[in-house]
């Protein structure tokens, strides 16, 4: 077993490298507050890892311990309560409480499973937004889980975009899982009806790189609800957004970060 020790400085550099290990079949990770503790069964895993950094003064050893790494994916996993809605890993089985929603999403890289911050304002946004027979894009969707939510809310159909190859793949698993039929993958924001409600919970930089597209896709009157923003980022993000009507913001930490997600409507 290999054990490389890897510094990020932002969300997005942190996601990169989750992605890299991924690729090089890693078999766990360990996050500290600026480092990330990839593990690899082989040496040849962790080189092609470490060749994607070259700029990154990355630590390697071998060690020697066995990891039950299964045993620590799941503990990490936890079924999340956000009423209506019981989002539970796809590896527990538990009875629906009386009056609740049940998402079952397959923990993975892909981001979505319902425990980060900036997912859980998303999911709140949705409950108070969607009404029956909205229409739904869901911009960078991840393991789909926002998509699954908007159906379960009642909207009468639901786009999923996504880049990654990787997150359409693990969208597709969870879509089948939950019985959804009014949600469509793409890996492209392709042409289109204008919709509804757009929720897009990925980063800052992302976000106003799509502004035009978001610009071109919300109905006039259209919700827009924004999240994977940073406390020091809101500036940024309020100005690219002036001419859209703040109706709303949540705030929600964790150990690191302080999280903001913004609701807004187009004028």
């Amino acid at each position: 077993m290999w054990q490389v020790k890897i510094p990020f400085k932002n969300e997005e550099e942190k996601e990169k490298i989750i992605l890299s290990s991924y690729l090089n079949n890693s078999k766990g990770l360990q996050e500290s507050d600026k480092d990330l503790i990839i593990f690899f069964e082989n040496k040849e895993d962790s080189d092609g890892f470490k060749s994607s950094f070259t700029n990154k003064e990355i630590f390697v050893e071998k060690v020697s311990q066995k990891i039950d790494w299964l045993s620590k994916w799941k503990r990490f996993h936890k079924i999340i309560r956000i009423p209506p809605f019981l989002i539970v890993p796809s590896f527990k089985k538990i009875k629906k409480p009386l009056g609740f929603k049940k998402i079952i999403i397959n923990p993975s890289f892909a981001f979505g499973t319902g425990s980060h911050p900036t997912t859980k304002m998303c999911i709140k946004f949705l409950i108070d937004e969607v009404k029956k027979g909205d229409t739904v894009l869901d911009l960078g969707c991840g393991s789909a889980i926002l998509s699954i939510c908007a159906e379960k809310l009642g909207a009468l159909r639901v786009f999923a975009v996504d880049i990654d190859e990787i997150a359409i793949k693990e969208a597709k698993k969870n879509i089948i899982k939950n019985r959804c039929k009014n949600i469509s993958l793409s890996t492209s924001l392709e042409k289109t009806d204008k919709f509804d409600i757009i929720v897009c919970n990925i980063l800052l930089t992302t976000i106003l790189e799509l502004k035009w597209q978001i610009d071109g896709a919300l109905k006039k009157g259209g919700k827009l609800i924004l999240s994977g923003i940073l406390k020091e980022q809101t500036d940024e993000l309020m100005n690219a957004f002036s001419d859209y009507k703040l109706l709303k913001r949540r705030t929600l930490k964790d150990k690191n970060y302080h999280w903001i997600s913004f609701l807004y409507e187009k004028i």
